[in-house]
Protein backbone atom coordinates (compact mmCIF):
# COMPACT_ATOMS: atom_id res chain seq x y z
CA UNK A 1 0.00 0.00 0.00
CA UNK A 2 1.25 3.65 -0.85
CA UNK A 3 1.47 5.61 2.31
CA UNK A 4 3.07 8.42 0.78
CA UNK A 5 3.59 10.29 -2.77
CA UNK A 6 6.88 12.03 -3.04
CA UNK A 7 7.53 14.30 -6.13
CA UNK A 8 11.11 14.96 -5.83
CA UNK A 9 14.09 16.96 -7.76
CA UNK A 10 17.21 15.61 -8.51
CA UNK A 11 20.23 18.30 -8.95
CA UNK A 12 21.28 19.48 -5.65
CA UNK A 13 18.52 18.26 -3.87
CA UNK A 14 19.64 14.24 -4.56
CA UNK A 15 22.84 14.60 -5.54
CA UNK A 16 25.40 17.30 -7.30
CA UNK A 17 28.57 17.98 -8.75
CA UNK A 18 31.22 16.84 -6.89
CA UNK A 19 32.72 20.62 -6.56
CA UNK A 20 29.39 20.68 -5.00
CA UNK A 21 30.24 17.89 -1.94
CA UNK A 22 31.29 19.06 1.04
CA UNK A 23 34.73 19.70 1.06
CA UNK A 24 35.21 17.53 3.83
CA UNK A 25 33.48 14.30 3.09
CA UNK A 26 36.17 11.96 1.31
CA UNK A 27 35.29 10.93 -2.23
CA UNK A 28 35.57 7.18 -1.57
CA UNK A 29 32.31 7.79 0.46
CA UNK A 30 30.70 9.51 -2.47
CA UNK A 31 28.35 7.27 -4.60
CA UNK A 32 28.13 8.25 -8.24
CA UNK A 33 24.39 8.66 -9.52
CA UNK A 34 24.46 10.94 -12.23
CA UNK A 35 26.84 10.16 -15.70
CA UNK A 36 27.67 11.75 -19.06
CA UNK A 37 27.14 9.81 -22.25
CA UNK A 38 30.58 8.27 -22.41
CA UNK A 39 29.86 6.47 -18.43
CA UNK A 40 31.72 8.77 -16.92
CA UNK A 41 30.34 10.13 -13.23
CA UNK A 42 29.09 13.73 -13.26
CA UNK A 43 26.84 13.93 -9.91
CA UNK A 44 27.38 12.22 -6.46
CA UNK A 45 25.35 11.44 -3.84
CA UNK A 46 27.04 11.79 -0.07
CA UNK A 47 26.03 8.98 2.68
CA UNK A 48 22.79 10.77 3.78
CA UNK A 49 21.17 11.92 0.74
CA UNK A 50 21.96 8.17 -0.48
CA UNK A 51 20.23 7.06 2.80
CA UNK A 52 17.14 9.40 2.52
CA UNK A 53 17.05 8.32 -1.04
CA UNK A 54 16.78 4.81 -0.04
CA UNK A 55 14.25 6.14 2.37
CA UNK A 56 11.91 7.39 -0.55
CA UNK A 57 12.52 4.33 -2.66
CA UNK A 58 11.20 2.00 0.30
CA UNK A 59 8.66 3.77 1.56
CA UNK A 60 6.96 6.38 -0.96
CA UNK A 61 5.88 6.41 -4.60
CA UNK A 62 8.57 8.06 -5.76
CA UNK A 63 8.21 10.71 -8.96
CA UNK A 64 11.12 12.24 -10.11
CA UNK A 65 10.43 16.09 -10.96
CA UNK A 66 14.02 17.48 -12.78
CA UNK A 67 14.99 19.98 -15.49
CA UNK A 68 17.36 17.31 -16.88
CA UNK A 69 16.78 16.18 -20.28
CA UNK A 70 14.47 12.70 -20.73
CA UNK A 71 18.55 11.35 -21.86
CA UNK A 72 19.81 12.64 -18.67
CA UNK A 73 17.40 11.38 -16.74
CA UNK A 74 17.81 8.11 -17.71
CA UNK A 75 21.42 8.42 -16.87
CA UNK A 76 20.70 8.70 -13.41
CA UNK A 77 21.00 5.62 -11.03
CA UNK A 78 17.83 6.48 -9.11
CA UNK A 79 14.42 3.95 -8.93
CA UNK A 80 11.73 5.58 -10.73
CA UNK A 81 9.09 4.79 -13.60
CA UNK A 82 7.06 7.89 -13.66
CA UNK A 83 8.62 11.09 -13.83
CA UNK A 84 8.51 14.68 -15.05
CA UNK A 85 11.90 16.24 -16.63
CA UNK A 86 12.60 18.88 -19.01
CA UNK A 87 11.42 21.30 -17.14
CA UNK A 88 8.20 19.89 -17.58
CA UNK A 89 8.11 19.43 -21.19
CA UNK A 90 8.02 15.57 -20.68
CA UNK A 91 6.19 13.25 -18.57
CA UNK A 92 6.59 9.50 -17.95
CA UNK A 93 3.71 7.07 -17.39
CA UNK A 94 3.90 4.16 -14.96
CA UNK A 95 5.14 2.54 -17.26
CA UNK A 96 8.35 4.13 -18.30
CA UNK A 97 7.04 5.97 -21.65
CA UNK A 98 6.22 9.41 -22.79
CA UNK A 99 2.60 10.36 -22.15
CA UNK A 100 1.41 11.23 -25.66
CA UNK A 101 -1.45 13.06 -24.10
CA UNK A 102 1.15 15.92 -22.71
CA UNK A 103 3.07 15.59 -24.95
CA UNK A 104 0.64 16.57 -27.65
CA UNK A 105 -0.18 19.93 -25.46
CA UNK A 106 3.12 20.79 -24.69
CA UNK A 107 3.92 20.37 -28.79
CA UNK A 108 0.92 22.87 -29.59
CA UNK A 109 2.25 25.16 -27.09
CA UNK A 110 5.58 25.42 -27.71
CA UNK A 111 5.14 26.12 -31.35
CA UNK A 112 4.99 29.73 -31.07
CA UNK A 113 8.36 30.04 -29.23
CA UNK A 114 10.54 27.93 -31.92
CA UNK A 115 12.25 31.20 -33.14
CA UNK A 116 12.76 33.31 -29.82
CA UNK A 117 14.44 30.12 -28.07
CA UNK A 118 16.68 30.12 -31.47
CA UNK A 119 17.32 33.99 -31.07
CA UNK A 120 18.23 33.83 -27.44
CA UNK A 121 21.12 31.03 -27.90
CA UNK A 122 22.65 32.53 -30.42
CA UNK A 123 22.29 36.01 -28.75
CA UNK A 124 24.37 34.56 -25.90
CA UNK A 125 26.65 32.55 -28.13
CA UNK A 126 27.52 35.84 -30.12
CA UNK A 127 27.37 37.69 -26.78
CA UNK A 128 30.42 34.95 -25.55
CA UNK A 129 32.08 35.07 -28.37
CA UNK A 130 32.60 38.80 -28.16
CA UNK A 131 34.45 38.74 -24.71
CA UNK A 132 35.91 35.72 -25.57
CA UNK A 133 34.20 33.57 -22.99
CA UNK A 134 33.80 29.97 -23.17
CA UNK A 135 29.98 29.92 -23.22
CA UNK A 136 27.73 27.31 -24.79
CA UNK A 137 24.44 28.03 -25.22
CA UNK A 138 21.44 25.58 -27.29
CA UNK A 139 17.74 24.82 -27.27
CA UNK A 140 17.27 21.65 -25.44
CA UNK A 141 15.11 19.43 -27.90
CA UNK A 142 12.62 16.62 -26.89
CA UNK A 143 12.02 14.62 -29.63
CA UNK A 144 12.06 17.39 -32.20
CA UNK A 145 10.27 19.56 -30.38
CA UNK A 146 12.32 22.92 -28.66
CA UNK A 147 11.54 23.79 -25.34
CA UNK A 148 14.03 26.19 -23.57
CA UNK A 149 17.24 28.17 -24.24
CA UNK A 150 20.31 26.54 -21.53
CA UNK A 151 23.29 27.97 -21.21
CA UNK A 152 26.44 26.51 -19.41
CA UNK A 153 30.70 27.71 -18.61
CA UNK A 154 32.65 25.26 -19.93
CA UNK A 155 35.06 25.76 -17.01
CA UNK A 156 32.03 26.27 -14.46
CA UNK A 157 32.37 29.81 -14.03
CA UNK A 158 29.32 30.54 -12.87
CA UNK A 159 29.93 34.54 -12.58
CA UNK A 160 31.24 34.57 -16.09
CA UNK A 161 28.08 32.76 -17.52
CA UNK A 162 25.64 34.93 -15.52
CA UNK A 163 27.54 37.92 -17.02
CA UNK A 164 27.56 36.62 -20.42
CA UNK A 165 23.38 36.07 -20.49
CA UNK A 166 22.75 39.29 -18.62
CA UNK A 167 24.73 41.82 -21.44
CA UNK A 168 22.69 39.22 -24.28
CA UNK A 169 19.69 38.81 -22.43
CA UNK A 170 19.13 42.04 -20.62
CA UNK A 171 15.14 41.24 -20.37
CA UNK A 172 12.90 38.13 -21.04
CA UNK A 173 9.33 39.05 -22.51
CA UNK A 174 6.53 38.90 -20.03
CA UNK A 175 5.83 35.12 -18.51
CA UNK A 176 9.45 34.14 -19.06
CA UNK A 177 11.53 32.29 -16.26
CA UNK A 178 15.41 32.95 -15.77
CA UNK A 179 16.34 29.78 -13.99
CA UNK A 180 20.06 30.40 -12.36
CA UNK A 181 21.22 27.35 -10.04
CA UNK A 182 25.42 26.81 -10.10
CA UNK A 183 26.48 26.64 -13.54
CA UNK A 184 23.51 26.88 -15.68
CA UNK A 185 21.11 29.24 -16.85
CA UNK A 186 17.59 28.10 -18.50
CA UNK A 187 15.46 30.73 -20.12
CA UNK A 188 11.91 28.93 -20.38
CA UNK A 189 8.73 30.22 -21.83
CA UNK A 190 5.55 30.73 -19.69
CA UNK A 191 3.78 27.29 -21.09
CA UNK A 192 6.85 25.54 -19.45
CA UNK A 193 7.23 24.55 -15.58
CA UNK A 194 7.46 21.49 -13.74
CA UNK A 195 4.22 22.97 -11.95
CA UNK A 196 2.33 22.78 -15.26
CA UNK A 197 3.06 19.22 -15.16
CA UNK A 198 2.92 18.47 -11.96
CA UNK A 199 -0.54 19.85 -12.18
CA UNK A 200 -1.30 17.62 -15.16
CA UNK A 201 -0.45 14.32 -13.20
CA UNK A 202 -1.52 15.11 -9.87
CA UNK A 203 -5.34 14.16 -10.07
CA UNK A 204 -4.18 10.80 -11.64
CA UNK A 205 -1.95 10.35 -8.45
CA UNK A 206 -4.56 11.00 -6.11
CA UNK A 207 -7.35 8.95 -7.39
CA UNK A 208 -4.93 5.75 -7.25
CA UNK A 209 -3.82 6.97 -3.34
CA UNK A 210 -6.57 9.03 -2.28
CA UNK A 211 -5.54 8.93 1.22
CA UNK A 212 -1.87 9.25 0.88
CA UNK A 213 -0.15 12.91 1.31
CA UNK A 214 2.00 14.71 -1.26
CA UNK A 215 5.34 15.61 -0.58
CA UNK A 216 7.57 18.07 -2.67
CA UNK A 217 10.88 17.88 -2.18
CA UNK A 218 13.00 20.71 -4.10
CA UNK A 219 15.93 23.08 -3.91
CA UNK A 220 15.59 25.45 -6.21
CA UNK A 221 13.40 28.74 -6.36
CA UNK A 222 11.70 27.38 -9.45
CA UNK A 223 10.84 24.32 -7.94
CA UNK A 224 8.57 26.16 -5.22
CA UNK A 225 5.59 26.39 -7.44
CA UNK A 226 5.31 22.61 -8.16
CA UNK A 227 5.88 21.61 -4.45
CA UNK A 228 3.27 24.79 -3.74
CA UNK A 229 0.79 21.73 -5.31
CA UNK A 230 1.37 19.30 -2.48
CA UNK A 231 0.33 18.82 0.70
CA UNK A 232 3.90 19.28 2.29
CA UNK A 233 7.20 20.62 1.01
CA UNK A 234 11.20 19.82 2.03
CA UNK A 235 13.93 21.11 0.99
CA UNK A 236 17.94 20.84 2.20
CA UNK A 237 18.74 23.27 4.44
CA UNK A 238 21.71 24.66 2.30
CA UNK A 239 19.90 25.51 -0.76
CA UNK A 240 19.01 28.42 -2.74
CA UNK A 241 14.97 27.62 -1.60
CA UNK A 242 16.42 28.30 1.85
CA UNK A 243 18.86 30.87 1.81
CA UNK A 244 19.61 31.94 5.02
CA UNK A 245 16.20 31.21 6.46
CA UNK A 246 18.38 28.29 9.01
CA UNK A 247 21.45 30.38 9.40
CA UNK A 248 22.01 32.82 12.01
CA UNK A 249 23.79 36.07 10.57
Amino acid sequence: MTRVIALVDLDDTLFQTLRKCPPDLPADRLTPLGFARDGSPLSYATPRQMQFLEWLADTTHLVPVTARSLDALRRARIPFRAAVCAHGGVVLDDSGQVDMDWAATIADRAAPFASQLAGLAEAIRRRARDRGIAVNARVLVEDALPLYTVAKHEDADAAALFAVVDAAVPSLPKGWTDHRNGNNVALTPPYLGKAHAVAYILPGLRARFPDAPVIGIGDSRTDAPFMGLCDFAMMPTRSQLAGGMFHAD
